[in-house]
């Protein structure tokens, strides 16, 4: 996850996990509103974190709560702030990570846009805040693989904003991970792979209306094309396919898409037996992505059907000097974090 560094990520898990759950009440309750204000005029989750005290869920709830009810309070810092801790920890705990994002979705609740408790906002600011915040909200989950976690996340949401592309396109993103999810066995007898491969397939289709009206709908956006155009490949359907990706790579400007859509037109090419059309679309997804095990794993497979096994293993000693990094298709397979919204929210509330 861009915007969101490994050690970041860990001072802040480490910081919030150490009094959880041993923490009850404490004699003396944090002082909340410290928190907060350090998180927006330092900009510094991590020592927001640790005037905390360590307490749990159990005590920052109604302290936020004291806090929403005084004089003055940064609604939308509050609920960015536990939208931060709870994205810092999901990897540790998601139990722990649910808890923030409850506390968070309270504080929420009083940004709608209704004219009430919207702190000086617009209803449109309001709105704006609280779409996002979802999305970055049910995101959390399925950065960690969590579609079940992250569902509420979205459905609410979207009674909020239904007209939501981020949200709308996690929907169907959520439909096609449990399509994923669900994968025949040999141990398993005829009919029941059989209605396995149903599921699956109902799974995928479901995933594709999505991305399709999706698309209807907000013609230029691109990731919905390409996960459509995935979601058609699964299916079977390699025409069109085929069409959606081919255009989705001549709109994509940032890396990690170039990136995506020439895996998978990589893909389609070798199922298809084009060893030239995969070839060229593997060393394109290599080129935005130097550091990629899957382009690489791809490319490598591609040198041994073609007896040079020697390339191969320069192609592996060449990705083994690099740095790890991490690959942005299992981030994809997972369904992927909205550092865009991220980003949008602390815009708004550090500016």
């Amino acid at each position: 996850m861009r915007g969101c560094r490994t050690g970041l990520v860990v001072a802040v898990a480490v910081l919030a996990l150490g009094g959880w759950p041993r923490a009850q009440s404490p004699a003396t309750a944090p002082d909340y509103g410290a928190a907060i204000e350090s998180y927006v005029v330092g900009h510094d989750v991590v020592k927001a974190v640790a005037l905390l005290g360590g307490v749990g869920p159990d005590v920052l709830g109604p302290a936020a709560r004291k806090y929403l009810a005084g004089a003055g309070p940064s609604f939308t810092a509050a609920a960015a702030f536990h939208l931060e801790i709870a994205i810092g920890v999901v990897t540790l705990s998601a139990k722990f990570a649910e808890a923030h994002l409850e506390i968070g979705e309270q504080v929420i609740r009083n940004l709608r846009p209704t004219g009430r408790g919207s702190a000086g906002l617009s209803m449109a600011d309001a709105a704006a805040f609280t779409e996002r915040w979802y999305t970055a909200a049910a995101s959390t989950f399925l950065m960690v693989n969590d579609p079940t976690r992250a569902l509420p996340y979205i459905d609410r949401g979207l009674q909020l904003a239904p007209a939501s592309p981020e949200l709308r396109l996690m929907s169907g993103i959520v439909d096609e991970l449990a399509a994923l999810a669900v994968s025949p066995d040999e141990a398993y007898s005829s009919d029941q792979r059989g209605r396995i491969l149903a599921l699956r397939t109902l799974g995928f289709m479901r995933a594709r209306d999505k991305f399709r009206q999706l698309l209807a709908d907000e013609p230029r956006f691109t990731r919905a094309r390409i996960r459509l155009g995935r979601a058609l490949w699964m299916l079977g359907d390699n025409a069109e396919a085929l069409v959606l990706l081919l255009q989705a790579q001549s709109e994509v400007r940032e890396p990690k898409e170039r990136y995506l859509v020439a895996m998978f037109l990589g893909a389609l090419y070798e199922q298809q037996r084009n060893v030239v059309g995969a070839r060229i679309a593997y060393e394109a997804a290599l080129a935005a992505a130097p550091a990629s095990q899957a382009a690489t794993v791809a490319l490598g497979h591609l040198d041994v059907m073609a007896g040079r096994p020697d390339r191969a293993q320069a192609l592996a000693r060449t990705l083994l000097s690099k740095p790890p990094v991490g690959d942005e298709w299992w981030s994809y397979k997972n369904g992927g974090f909205e550092t865009a919204a991220l980003a949008w929210l602390r815009y708004r509330v550090w500016r």
